[in-house]
C-alpha cells in the first residue's frame, strides 16, 4: 500500500504487516508520517526540551 506522509509529502510503499499498514487499512484518524519526519519531530523535541 502506498501512502503520503502528511508533512513533507513523500509517498512511501509499507508492507502489509507492519502497524501503519493495519492504522491506514481501515482509514484510521491517525495522520501518516514518515520515519524521516518522525526522527526530525524527535530531534527538535528533545532541543526544545533542552532549552
Amino acid at each position: 500500500m502506498q501512502v503520503r506522509c502528511q508533512i513533507c509529502g513523500t509517498v512511501t510503499e509499507i508492507a502489509a504487516w507492519t502497524k501503519e499498514f493495519e492504522n491506514q487499512k481501515y482509514g484510521s484518524q491517525h495522520p501518516y508520517i514518515c520515519r524521516a519526519c518522525q526522527q526530525k519531530i524527535q530531534l527538535e523535541a528533545k532541543d526544545n526540551q533542552k532549552s
